[in-house]
Formats: structure tokens, sequence, C-alpha cells
């Protein structure tokens, strides 16, 4: 802009479509009714089989099937009301369209002086978004077996055809921002800022779904009418960046979410009359659902190092390190009602690090990566605290090599989780575990090339 001070402007629109459409047309499914026992593979062998030496019985698909047809047609029958159901099931869609309009300007206060040295980049961005589903659901009381078995087409339609829903929700929010900057030295910089964001909903809860459970008389349904969750961000940072090619830095932050996404929650008992959301069936039941579950707050402490270390002899000229570390606070209300502790709050991991040692030398490069992950929740439950869903602490070590063997042409190795740290979850205390994931170690061997 010709103005006294350094000034730009821009704008822009943006427009995205995704669809997805799944049609089940072709789904199959067979039950083994031959003689005799099914004879295993013997060169499956799997990780329990390698540790204790015991060899239990495996099989695979292909060993049976060919051209998504049985081997031996008269040792199997399919499923036939399987094949028409999926009919209704598996055909299923969503279309969600987002548009926007933004408006943004950059520059500096001034040209000289404590002005010239402060810089800002702020603007605002209208988004409106728009989203239509559709699919079939099962009728609360499906047909009995028999039915399935000497009608199956017939007793698809029954379970299935009246039961079609169409979904439609829409919403529209403006997100502006500012960002800060100032140089108090050449080495020292001084950041601030204020954003606006929001997150969408897992496209799966926008195409229609209802699972009745008849034990707990309880039907669990997708929520179409789930808002975005939003959050507005503060975050302040000191940079100093120093010789030979380091930085260090320290910044702070809070995180203000409104409209929380919770799983899994009870809604309501859900009233009787043909009005009542379900053409009358479900009287009395429970409706579980996800929800927006109220608001969060997280806020915490950034550090960052990392520095190139040729002040050092000989080959050691070649190493660069770095560490960071991030604490974070959180707390919250559920339902606008209920306070959440730190440990209650999904989403959000309350001690994490990452170290790295990088060597380089002519073409050969070697690295060593240190990862910590500490405990948090995963599954949040509203009515008993017993039953949260808890991941154990995790620390992992990544290695690697690679070499440059001409200008085109790059080698490399690499080696992850390499003393195979498992992912451990627990439910309400330690004691309870729920269960372990061993990843493995993985060995990937590259060759990469630009010609």
């Amino acid at each position: 802009m010709p103005v006294a001070v350094p000034l730009f402007l821009k704008a822009g629109l943006s427009w995205r479509e995704e669809e997805f459409d799944a049609r089940g047309k072709d789904n199959h499914r067979w039950s083994y009714i031959g003689g005799g026992p099914l004879a295993p593979d013997p060169a499956l062998l799997g990780h329990y089989a390698r540790g204790t030496g015991l060899r239990l019985p495996r099989w695979q698909s292909h060993m049976f099937m060919n051209n998504r047809r049985p081997r031996d047609p008269a040792a199997w029958r399919e499923d036939l009301y399987y094949h028409e159901s999926q009919k209704f099931t598996a055909t299923r869609g969503y279309v969600e369209r987002a548009q926007a309009v933004y408006g943004m300007a950059q520059g500096r206060l001034g040209r000289e002086g404590w002005a010239g040295r402060t810089g800002f980049l702020g603007g605002v961005r209208l988004e409106d978004t728009l989203v239509t589903s559709r699919g079939w659901v099962r009728a609360r009381v499906l047909s009995t077996a028999a039915q399935q078995t000497a009608d199956p087409a017939g007793a698809a339609r029954r379970d299935y055809e009246n039961n079609f829903r169409s979904l439609r929700r829409g919403y529209r929010q403006a997100f502006p921002s500012v960002h800060t900057t100032h140089d108090l030295t050449p080495g020292l910089k001084l950041r601030a800022s204020y954003s606006t964001s929001f997150g969408r909903p897992a496209p799966s809860t926008f195409l229609p779904a209802e699972t009745p459970d008849e034990t707990n008389q309880r039907v669990t349904v997708s929520n179409p009418g789930l808002r975005p969750q939003s959050a507005r961000n503060w975050d302040v940072s000191l940079e100093y960046y120093f010789e030979p090619v380091g930085q260090l830095s320290v910044g702070w932050f809070h995180k203000e979410i409104r409209d929380y996404i919770i799983e899994n929650q009870d809604l309501r008992i859900i009233p009787g009359g043909a009005d009542n959301g379900y053409e009358g069936e479900y009287a009395g039941w429970t409706e579980r659902s996800s929800v927006n579950g109220g608001t969060a707050v997280a806020q915490g402490w950034e550090f960052s190092y990392r520095q190139q270390f040729t002040f050092l002899p000989g080959l050691l000229r070649g190493l660069a390190g770095s560490f960071n570390y991030t604490w974070i606070d959180a707390h919250g209300l559920f339902d606008e009602v209920r306070y959440l502790t730190r440990r209650e709050v999904q989403g959000f991991i309350p001690h994490a690090a990452n170290a790295s040692l990088l060597w380089r030398h002519r073409g050969l490069t070697a690295r060593v990566l240190y990862n910590f992950t500490g405990e948090y929740i995963t599954a949040f439950n509203a009515t008993s605290p017993a039953l949260h869903l808890y991941r154990g602490s995790m620390k992992t070590v990544n290695v690697g090599v690679g070499y440059q063997l001409n200008p085109a042409v790059n080698l490399s190795l690499d080696v992850a989780n390499l003393f195979n740290e498992p992912q451990a979850w627990y439910r309400g205390r330690k004691e309870r575990a729920q269960r372990t994931l061993y990843n493995f170690v993985t060995v990937t061997a590259g060759v990469n090339g630009r010609f």
C-alpha cells in the first residue's frame, strides 16, 4: 500500500467439497460346513509362537477363496441375508461443502527505531459449512433366523427398507487472529498472538446410525447436530538466536475450547409418540451419542533448544542437537456443570519431550531420536470415573543412518522403536490393565533418487 509504513493487504476466497459415497451391492460372507477341520498354514508363525514355542493353528483367506468365491463350494454356505442386508447398511454417503472468504494485513508499525522493529499480521476468515448425509438404519426388531434363511431378500427389506434417514446440518463462523513480533535485540525476539480456530467432528458422526441394545434398553446413534469445537488461543514466546546456528526459546500458551466433543454419553430418555424421532420406537429407552460437552481450558509452557556444534574439534564438528519439552495443565466443565480435572480432559498430554542428536560427515548421516509421552486420558465416562480409559507413559528410541552415494542417489536405513516399547492402557487405576499393544521394532531400508 502507498502509505508511510510498510503495509501489505490481501483478500481471497476458498471453496472445498468432500463427498463420500459407498454402495453395498457385492458383499458376501460364508460359513464352513465341511466334514473335517480346516488345515492350517504351517508357515504362519505369530509373536506368541516365536516367544513360547507353542504353535497355534493359523489360516489365511486365500487358502480357501479364489476370485471372492470358495474354492470348494460344497464346503461353504453363503449367508444370503448378509448379502441382501449389506445392500442397505453398506450404502450410505455424505457431502460436506465449506466455503470461506478472508482478508488480512501484514506490515510494521514504522520504518525505523522501535516501531520499525515491531511487525504484525492480522485478519479474519468467515467460513460457511453445510453437511448432508444419507443411509439406512436397522429396525428395532429384526426378522428371525428362520425368516432370514427362508427369504433373505424379503427379510432384509423388512429390516431396513423403511428406515432410510437423510440428515442435514450447517454452521457459519468467523475466525479473527492477530500476530505480533518485536526485535528486542538483533538476537532476541518477542512474539505475542491471539488466534481463533475450530475442529470439525469426524465425518462418521454425520452418517445415519442406530444401534439398539435390548438388554440395557439403550440405543446408540450418530449425532449430525454436533457443532465443531472452537478455540481461542493466546501465545507468548521469547526466542534467543545465537552463534553458531543455535536457538533457545520459552513460550507460554493458553487455549480455551468451547463445544468440546465427548463420545458415548447418555443424552435423554426417549419419549413415546410417533414424533419421538424414531417413528414411535424405543419409548423409555436411553439415547446415547457424542455430545458437545462443555468447555475446556489448556495452558502451559514450552521449552526448546537446538544448536549445531560446529565449534567442536575434528569429526565432532558435524554434531547437531535439539531438545523440547511441553507441560500442559488442563481443566474444564462437562455440560457446563461438572468440573473436570487434568486427568479427565481428553486430547491433551500433560508431559511430552523430544530429544535428537544428528551427526554429519561428508556423505554420511547418523541420527538418534528420543520421544517421551506422558500418560493421558483417551476415553471419558461421565457416569463412572472408574471407567475412564488412560494410556500409560511411553518412551521410544529411533535410530537411522544415511549415505549420499552421489548427488542423485541417497541410501537410508532406519530402525523405529529400537527397544520395542509397548503401549499400555488401563481403566481408572493402573492396576486395572485394559490392553497392551506391542508395535515391535520396524526396520526400513530405502533408496531415494532424483533423475
